[in-house]
């Protein structure tokens, strides 16, 4: 079902609300806009219905046109040199292959505005004083935690849609920034990458301002490590590295949240609940009344599912340097079918940071990371790095260096450089859709394969997606054409090349 702008979205019946719930009981329940947008949100129990709607929201609907449910994840990874759809007609083979037009791209817009609506609409209800029963300790929470997710939502639109901010210090188009609930006849034009950047790190501000975000590990939930982490991380994107270097040390000392030890990672992505203990901020799928179709990043990526997207081998041999990593154990080969294994050997091909249940062998039925706190520590030392204090910067990636391989030879202040980072962001993320947007806001060139010899596993792209840097129009995605049909406003600021 396709909607044609994004203040139409509000027209979503039932039936596009079927979304995954991302865990318990608290997110199985009616979505607020099942009831008329007038009275939706009046008592406390229509909002806090409103609330599982946003980040029931975050996870997409359940078929191919879904955010964090697959599509942010493997857009992040294929769209990189770490990970590839492993043949053509794949569900991630038109973001990796990098051909599509504004007729046909991926739409990674309606379902991101779709979660900012209902931010909105819960906010408005919440500033206008709709909601009578509720007590302020409870309108608190509910603002913060809706701020948190617009900020996260208009952050990734950006990142999708526009340059990075490094790349004209935030003054191209970005995305249209929403914050009240859109009227019918709105035409919404593309606000600056540094408005939207600012808007962004306003919400979170804002958020954290409330009071009403928990200390406390908060499972499902944003936080106000989350908050922060999420900070840090647009931040670090914006080129403002003291600032993300601040926030993100802050996080590091004082949340509840600990790094998996060597012995607990590759554990570590199969335990839910206390288990998952260094998860920031996940979506729960838990149960078989939540999100378990099969268009999920679990199914895609498992050998048993899909086998949609596998590292490249490029990646494989990255990680082959260092037969110690711990990491190398969440990469597995093809165990099962034979055509696989006669294709890939033993190669391990599927990152498996996803995995099947054990009892049951069911691999739908995973959460979905959104930040880690190895993120941070990676943050901060790349901030670190980058205002020139090589001793943090040290120190804070050796954590995560160190954790993968205790015998491993410690960074040295001086090899602790932004390159050597970038090089353990790749080992440390790859599957959750980090390599991409690590690359352009960097100004890295990405190389899949630059001839036959050095192919891989990759089949023939066009030439222009084998090798590029973020000057590649298709390195940011059109506007979809629902969109600028009906708004003359995106029609003329439509992407470049497009």
């Amino acid at each position: 079902m396709k909607t044609k702008q994004i203040y139409k979205s509000i027209a979503f019946s039932l039936s596009m609300f079927v979304f995954a719930s991302c865990g318990n009981d608290w997110l199985n329940t009616v979505p607020s806009d099942s009831v008329p947008a007038d009275d939706a949100i009046t008592t406390y129990k229509a909002a806090t219905v409103a609330l599982t709607g946003i980040y029931d929201g975050l996870q997409g609907s359940s078929s191919r046109v879904s955010y964090y449910g697959a599509r942010m994840f493997y857009y992040g990874d294929v769209r990189g040199d770490d990970m590839q759809a492993r043949a053509q007609g794949m569900r991630s083979s038109t973001c990796y292959e990098m051909r599509y037009t504004a007729d046909n791209a991926p739409d990674m817009w309606t379902i991101p505005y779709n979660v900012i609506r209902r931010a909105n609409r819960l906010l408005e209800a919440i500033e206008q004083n709709k909601i009578e029963d509720a007590t302020e300790e409870q309108l608190e929470s509910m603002k913060a935690e809706a701020l948190t997710i617009r900020a996260l939502v208009h952050f990734d639109l950006c990142r999708l849609y526009a340059n990075p901010y490094t790349m004209d210090n935030g003054a191209s188009k970005g995305v249209p920034i929403v914050t009240t609930p859109l009227e019918m006849n709105a035409l919404p034009s593309r606000n600056t990458v540094a408005e939207v950047y600012e808007q962004v790190l306003k919400d979170l501000s804002d958020a954290l301002a409330t009071g009403g975000l928990s200390e406390s590990k908060n499972y499902g939930y944003v936080n106000v490590w989350f908050a922060k982490g999420l900070q840090a991380r647009v931040n670090l994107y914006k080129g403002a590295n003291s600032e993300a270097l601040a926030i993100a040390e802050d996080v590091i000392k004082n949340s509840p949240y600990e790094l998996w030890t060597n012995e607990e990672y590759v554990d570590g992505w199969a335990t839910t609940d206390s288990g998952r203990k260094e998860m920031l901020f996940e979506l729960v799928n838990k149960s078989s009344d939540d999100w378990t179709d099969r268009e999920g990043i679990a199914y895609l990526m498992h050998e048993n599912g899909y086998a949609d997207l596998i590292a490249t081998r490029s990646f494989l041999d990255l990680m082959e340097q260092d037969p110690d990593d711990v990491r190398n154990g969440i990469l597995i080969p093809a165990t099962m079918d034979k055509n696989l294994q006669s294709e890939y050997g033993d190669a391990k091909i599927f990152v498996n940071k996803f995995p099947a249940d054990p009892a049951s062998g069911e691999m739908r039925l995973n959460s979905l990371p959104i930040m880690r706190l190895s993120e941070v520590y990676l943050i901060a030392a790349e901030a670190a790095a980058k205002t020139g204090n090589s001793a943090k910067a040290a120190e804070y990636l050796n954590k995560i260096v160190l954790r993968a391989n205790p015998e491993a030879t410690a960074v040295s202040e001086s090899e602790a450089t932004v390159e050597r980072i970038m090089l353990e962001r790749r080992k440390e993320f790859v599957g959750e859709g980090q390599r991409f947007f690590d690359a352009m806001r960097n100004n890295e060139t990405i190389v899949r394969y630059t001839n036959d010899t050095d192919k891989g596993y990759h089949y023939s792209l066009i030439q222009e997606s084998t090798k590029f840097d973020r000057t590649y129009f298709r390195c940011i995605l059109p506007i979809p054409v629902d969109e600028t049909n009906v708004n003359p406003n995106l029609k003329q600021e439509q992407n470049p090349g497009y």
